[in-house]
């Protein structure tokens, strides 16, 4: 292939992925949080920051019934943009919800200032105002596929053409500008403080749930949900809307789904945040470093490379079924270059993140045209749904020390020297698409997961076998030296030769059970995660014969630790049970392996006398729905303390040892812009950092961040 550094974009669970740093041709290289251990104690990096939004959003608070006293009391905060509860009046009927939609049934409905069980009436018909409670994104229930909706009306009364009205009191300590992304099932009116806002008298739905959010990408389209903006005073504010039901025979429901948020131009304060660096697009993977350049991966197939001491993006490269045509193959029809050629040219000049996904629809689409077989992506729904965080840039790059290599989730893989000149890429043969893995390098060997794994000679690109037996990894092949020989190891611990791909080491019971990451390996010993946080078993291939007999290859096993867990920790509130999985490796550290479930539970146990020290919720304030996991990020170790992510932007500094102790608590509230009823906070962060000897390195939904005094 010839050297490209061109940026294009195609077509296109959990999991957080990154890289060794110091990494040397002749050892086996990583990329899982950082440096396959998470320990970064050499560290000097500041270990407070922040990015606070200062906008209308903070401290705001709201209310169903009427304020009695200028502060907001005890209302309940408007958490993640959704307001706890409202009050509704309601249904009237109308003769057409379309035509009627402005027709005032209250005499004065914009200055309604209700409270509950004030009546209100409508010609001749009374009725109350009632409190009804709105549902939040509950953190504790796993993969919610359905948004949080407001039902004004119940499915078995529902009618056609009936109107009703939701009220709250909004109480916002700055005020200023404001955002409202709204679904609603018909037609809507929205007064903020007898001012409106806000009118459509059709439905506005662009996601319905949260698989969409998926989809919509996988298929890069974004349709957008109702919006509008407004001023908010300091202190009580009123938000009215007016809903209907249709017109016509087809939505039932009378519904709303309402996110506030601050506009991205909020102003922001901030400290110890060197640089922040706007990428091309989203990824779970983890930045690498090597020497003064950070290489971070981009949806849907973009390596990219950063200068570490400014932040400037220096070269990018895309890697995907376009791009690993030979150049016969590309000769071979003229379409590629009169049809495509030119459009790819056009997207690596677009920096507009909305033009930029047209062009990739484009091409995608051109490319079917021209040869399906060859382009059509092959995925299940299972996929297509959770895409929103898995991707195809989920693999971590894995460099050693003079090339980086990158895997894509489309199944290419390619390498570059640190200039971004191409060495190689190749389409390794695959089947249905699905999670891709973080890469590993090993004697010679670039290792990749797709399905099966796949061993591909380094320098060539050339595929050189394949495991059938390995079928199952999700997060990331392990590259290590055990028994004196270079080998990799699999998510759930199989032990690979590298050369010819035998599987030299297979557990009797290899069970993933909620755990989603790959194992610790320190020295000789292997550290292996089963039933989510639940068990911890340790190997050592101290003594493991070293002939490459597959049958031979028999380390001792030193202990298991379970966890000692009261049952009711697994029990929500209504009783049913919760998998305490996780998506994140331990972190081993002077005789104590800490664990984080994917609800933000610090579990600590002691690897000699395999006691539980602690369990501790960290209080963070993660999301989840079907596309978000509030906890994925595995703990890390910077300098001589801990760090622990949730997907909002919170990190909690804890110190280590056997006592809970919280040293601070870090917050990035960087806002992006919506189209759609989701919190307005970029995504941060599903990568744990990595360190050099002064800054760490976050990795956002839309940002790199160097954390690193000015």
């Amino acid at each position: 292939m010839k050297n490209s550094t061109r940026i294009i974009v195609s077509w296109t669970f959990l999991v957080i992925i990154s890289i060794s740093t110091n990494l040397f041709a002749e050892e086996p290289a990583s990329g899982w949080r950082g440096n396959a251990t998470g320990l970064w104690p050499d560290a000097k990096a500041p270990l407070e920051w922040r990015r606070l939004a200062h906008g209308s959003m903070e401290g705001m608070r709201a209310q169903a019934n009427q304020p009695t006293q200028a502060e907001p009391g005890d209302a309940p905060a408007v958490r993640k943009g959704l307001i706890a509860e409202w009050l509704v009046l309601g249904p009237f009927s109308v003769g057409d919800s379309v035509e009627n939609l402005d027709d005032d049934l209250l005499g004065g409905e914009a200055s309604l200032s209700p409270s509950e069980g004030q009546r209100a009436k409508d010609g001749t018909k009374e009725q109350l105002w009632r409190r009804v409670a709105a549902p939040f994104d509950d953190p504790l229930v796993f993969g919610t596929a359905v948004l949080p909706w407001v039902d004004l009306e119940k499915p078995e009364s529902f009618q056609n053409n009936r109107v009703s009205y939701a009220h709250a009191h909004v109480y916002s300590p700055r005020g200023g500008r404001t955002r409202a992304v709204v679904e609603h099932c018909f037609g809507l009116k929205a007064w903020v403080n007898g001012q409106e806002v806000y009118r459509s008298a059709e439905r506005q739905g662009a996601l319905g749930g949260y698989q969409p959010v998926s989809r919509h990408e996988l298929m890069n389209i974004e349709p957008a949900a109702g919006r509008f903006e407004f001023d908010l005073k300091p202190g009580w504010n009123r938000l009215l809307l007016k809903l209907t039901s249709s017109n016509r025979d087809n939505w039932k429901e009378m519904n709303f789904c309402l996110r506030l948020m601050d506009p991205p131009d909020v102003e922001y304060e901030t400290n110890n945040i060197r640089w922040m660096t706007e990428l091309p697009g989203r990824s779970t993977s983890t930045p690498i470093l090597i020497g003064d350049r950070i290489f971070v991966a981009a949806e849907p197939d973009l390596l990219v490379c950063v200068d570490k001491n400014s932040g400037r993006i220096l070269w990018s490269a895309a890697n995907n079924y376009y791009e690993a045509l030979s150049v016969e193959q590309r000769d071979a029809n003229p379409a590629y270059a009169s049809r495509v050629a030119p459009l790819v040219e056009k997207l690596g000049k677009e920096t507009d993140r909305t033009a930029r996904m047209n062009l990739r629809r484009e091409i995608q689409e051109t490319l079917v045209s021209i040869d399906p077989d060859q382009f059509d992506l092959r995925y299940d729904g299972h996929f297509a749904a959770h895409f929103g965080i898995v991707g195809f840039s989920m693999p971590t790059p894995v460099s050693d020390g003079k090339r980086v290599y990158v895997w894509s989730g489309l199944g290419v893989a390619a390498c570059y020297d640190l200039d971004g000149r191409r060495q190689w890429i190749t389409r390794v043969p695959t089947e249905q698409l699905e999670y891709g893995s973080s890469p590993a390098l090993a004697d010679g060997v670039l290792v990749v997961f797709l399905g099966k794994l796949h061993g591909l000679d380094a320098r060539t690109g050339e595929l050189l076998w394949t495991q059938d037996r390995i079928n199952k990894n999700i997060a990331a092949v392990l590259a290590a030296t055990l028994a004196g020989q270079q080998v990799f190891v699999s998510q759930l611990g199989d032990v690979i030769r590298p050369k010819d791909g035998a599987v030299l080491y297979r557990s009797r019971n290899p069970i993933d059970g909620g755990c989603w990451a790959p194992p610790v390996i320190l020295g000789s010993k292997m550290y292996v995660g089963k039933y989510g946080v639940k068990q911890l078993s340790i190997f050592d291939f101290a003594q493991a014969d070293p002939s490459g007999d597959a049958k031979r290859w028999d380390p001792e096993l030193l202990a298991i630790i379970d966890l000692t867990l009261p049952r009711e920790h697994s029990l929500l509130p209504d009783g049913g049970w919760i998998d305490r999985s996780t998506a994140g490796s331990p972190l081993i550290h002077e005789g104590l392996a800490y664990t984080v479930d994917i609800y933000g539970w610090l579990y600590v146990s002691d690897l000699e006398t395999k006691a539980t020290v602690y369990y501790q919720d960290l209080e963070l304030d993660g999301l989840m729905h079907y596309n978000a996991v509030p906890v994925a990020a595995s703990p890390t170790l910077i300098g001589d303390k801990i760090l622990v992510l949730d997907n909002q932007g919170t990190t909690v500094v804890l110190a280590p040892g056997r006592e809970f102790k919280v040293l601070g608590r870090n917050r990035i509230e960087t806002r992006l812009e919506r189209v759609w009823p989701i919190p307005a906070q970029e995504t941060l962060a599903y990568a744990p950092p990595i360190a050099d000897a002064n800054c760490l390195y976050l990795r956002g939904e839309r940002y790199l961040y160097c954390i690193g005094e000015k």
